[in-house]
C-alpha cells in the first residue's frame, strides 16, 4: 500500500472509506462495510447494559474466526457468534448471570483439540472460570460446562493471557487479581475438569499504599497504584516469552520465580501491546489509558533505558489496543479505539500505519462509536482484517462490525 496523505471519508449508509495517496493523484481506498445490531444486521448480544468482555477465535474449528461477548448484569452472561456463509448465528455459551470482568483468553485447556475460553470475575467475585468447548455438539440454547480455576482470595480479575512463560513446553495462564494487588500464574492441571482450584502462584504483588504520579487523568473508582493490561513477547531475546503489564515486564528466572523490570511505573493502569514497531533491537511496548484520559505511549529500549514517546497526545478511555500488520507491507501497525462514557461523543477508532522506523500515519476509521475491548481480526474468512466493535455501556446491548472490503482504485 502506498504512503502519503491519508484522508478519511465517512458514509454510514454505504460504508467507510480509508483513502491513501495525495489529492489529485491515483489513490487506493480501503472500503468498509458497516454492520450493526442497531440496524438488524446481526442479533444483539446479552440483554444487559454492561458488555464487559470480547474474545475472537475459531470456536468450531472450521477455519473462520467466531467471537464471544460477555456481560455482567443479566443472563445469559456469555454468548458466541458462529460465523455462517450468510452472517452470524447467536449461541448461548453460559445461561447464568455472572459478574464477568473485562478481559478473556482462550486455549485448549482439556487437550481435546478445540479451544476453550477463560473469564475472570469482576469487583463482585473472587472467581476465575473456564468453559469447555463442546465441539462438535453445539446447540443454540445449550450452555457450555463451566469450571473454576480460582475460588479464593480477593476479587476483580481484569485481564488474562496464556503462554509458555517458563519454557517447559506447556502453556500457563497469567491473570491479574486487582483486589489482592497480585499477578498470578497458574499451571493447567493434568485433569482440569476434575480440579476445582488450579495451583495459582503469586509472581508479583504491588502496594496499595502509594504510587508515583501517574500519567493522565483517571475515574474516581481507580484504586491507588492499580495495575492492569497484559501482553506477551520475548523482551530480552532469551528464547522465552515474557509477561508485560502494569507498566512492567516479568521474566522467568528459575522454578516459580519471576523478576520484575520497570518500563514506566507512571502508567500502570493502562492497556498494553507489544511488537517490533522499529526494526532491530527489543520489541517496542505500547501503553494507553483504558479508563481515563492520557496519551498513547511507545517505549523503545535504548542503551538500557525504556525511552517513551507520545504517538497520540490525547486518548479518552482507549480500552481497545492491538499491534498487527494491517496493510500487509511487513511493517507493524496499531489499532486503538475509544469508549463513549457520556462525555466523548466523537470517540475515535484509529489505525496507525507504521513504517518500521517508529513513524506512523494516523487514520480515523470511525468516529462517534463507543468501543470497549474491541478486536481487529479476520471475521469473514477472506484474509484481511475486520473490526469487531463492542461497547461497554454505550447503547448496550449493541454490536458494530466493519468488514474490510479491500482496496479500490480512485482518483
Amino acid at each position: 500500500m502506498t504512503r502519503g496523505a491519508l484522508i478519511t471519508s465517512l458514509c454510514v449508509a454505504a460504508g467507510w472509506s480509508l483513502a491513501v495517496g495525495p489529492a489529485g493523484q491515483n489513490r487506493e481506498e480501503i472500503t468498509w462495510k458497516h454492520l450493526s445490531s442497531d440496524k438488524g444486521d446481526l442479533a444483539a448480544p446479552n440483554p444487559g447494559d454492561q458488555q464487559s468482555s470480547a474474545c475472537v477465535f475459531d470456536v468450531d474449528a472450521d477455519g473462520v474466526n467466531d467471537f464471544i461477548i460477555a456481560e455482567r448484569t443479566k443472563a445469559p452472561s456469555v454468548v458466541w457468534y458462529r460465523r455462517r456463509p450468510d452472517g452470524w448465528s447467536r449461541y448461548v455459551l453460559d445461561d447464568k448471570a455472572l459478574t464477568i470482568e473485562a478481559g478473556s483468553a482462550y486455549h485448549d485447556i482439556d487437550g481435546d483439540g478445540d479451544l476453550d475460553v477463560v473469564f475472570g470475575g469482576d469487583y463482585q467475585s473472587n472467581k476465575v472460570w473456564w468453559c469447555e468447548n463442546p465441539r462438535p455438539n453445539y446447540e443454540l440454547r445449550t450452555p457450555w460446562k463451566r469450571y473454576e480455576i480460582k475460588n479464593f482470595g480477593a476479587k476483580k480479575h481484569h485481564d488474562q493471557i496464556f503462554g509458555d512463560f517458563d519454557g517447559d513446553g506447556k502453556e500457563e495462564l497469567v491473570f491479574w487479581n486487582q483486589g489482592g494487588r497480585k499477578l498470578y500464574i497458574a499451571e493447567i492441571p493434568e485433569n482440569p475438569k476434575e480440579t476445582k482450584d488450579w495451583r495459582c502462584t503469586e509472581i508479583y504483588c504491588y502496594s496499595g499504599d502509594s504510587q508515583m504520579e501517574q500519567r493522565g487523568e483517571y475515574p474516581w473508582w481507580k484504586a491507588a497504584n492499580e495495575h492492569e493490561g497484559l501482553a506477551k513477547a520475548d523482551i530480552d531475546g532469551d528464547g522465552k516469552l515474557d509477561i508485560i503489564g502494569g507498566g512492567r515486564w516479568f521474566r522467568h528466572d528459575v522454578g516459580t520465580d519471576y523478576s520484575v523490570h520497570i518500563i514506566d511505573a507512571s502508567y500502570a493502569f493502562s492497556r498494553t501491546a507489544v511488537g517490533q514497531l522499529i526494526k532491530g533491537g527489543r520489541p517496542e511496548v505500547l501503553l494507553v489509558v483504558g479508563d481515563g484520559l492520557g496519551p498513547m505511549m511507545m517505549y523503545e529500549w535504548q542503551k538500557g533505558t525504556w525511552v517513551g514517546r507520545e504517538l497520540l497526545g490525547k486518548v479518552q478511555d482507549g480500552h481497545s489496543l492491538e499491534i498487527l500488520d494491517f496493510d500487509g507491507d511487513g511493517r507493524l501497525d496499531i489499532f486503538c479505539a475509544e469508549m463513549r462514557l457520556g462525555n466523548n461523543p466523537d470517540a475515535k477508532t484509529w489505525i496507525l500505519l507504521g513504517d518500521g522506523e517508529g513513524n506512523f500515519k494516523e487514520v480515523v476509521v470511525a468516529s462517534g462509536y463507543g468501543l470497549h475491548e474491541s478486536k481487529i481480526a479476520d471475521l469473514d474468512g477472506d484474509g484481511d482484517f475486520d473490526i469487531l466493535g463492542k461497547p461497554y455501556n454505550w447503547q448496550a446491548p449493541r454490536l458494530d462490525i466493519w468488514l474490510n472490503q479491500g482496496i479500490m482504485q480512485g482518483e
